[in-house]
């Protein structure tokens, strides 16, 4: 007897990926990784203007060095509580950085938006499209089904 595989229920996975995040404080777990952010911003390699896109931004740990380089950012992640850390960082830091709530799933920006699409970690939050939203933003193709 063959066994189906059960479909999940995006929604209701979404909902709880999103209380996990507000419940905690992750702000204190990305203080510990705060280098990493950094250190893929410095092999970026960067330039003043660049318009980038950064989903699933969190506290800002890749967001805020991009926009430190002069890049126009914009952050994005599902959790209020990371976007006001991502915002009031940006600000202790001096920088000018747009951070939004939204899914990275359903990125609200126009096909060819950015310059530049990054995430740390985001490719976990578009499980059934990976990386078709962020492709889009970019306005380039990443891979193309060849049945």
């Amino acid at each position: 007897m063959a066994e189906t595989a059960a479909t999940p229920d995006i929604g209701a996975l979404k909902t709880k990926m999103k209380a996990t995040w507000v419940s905690g404080d992750f702000g204190k777990i990305a203080e510990v990784i705060e280098g990493s952010g950094t250190d893929l911003i410095e092999r970026l390699n960067l330039k003043a203007g660049e318009t980038v896109l950064d989903v699933a931004c969190g506290t800002g740990n890749t967001a805020v060095p991009a926009a430190k380089k002069g890049a126009k950012v914009t952050g994005i992640d599902l959790a209020p509580n990371l976007v006001e850390q991502a915002r009031a960082r940006a600000a202790a830091e001096g920088v000018d950085a747009t951070f939004e709530e939204g899914d990275a799933e359903a990125l609200p920006y126009p096909d060819n938006s950015f310059d530049t699409v990054i995430t740390m970690f985001g490719a976990m939050f578009a499980p059934r499209d990976w990386p078709l939203p962020f492709s889009r933003a970019l306005g380039v193709r990443i891979y193309e089904s060849q049945s």
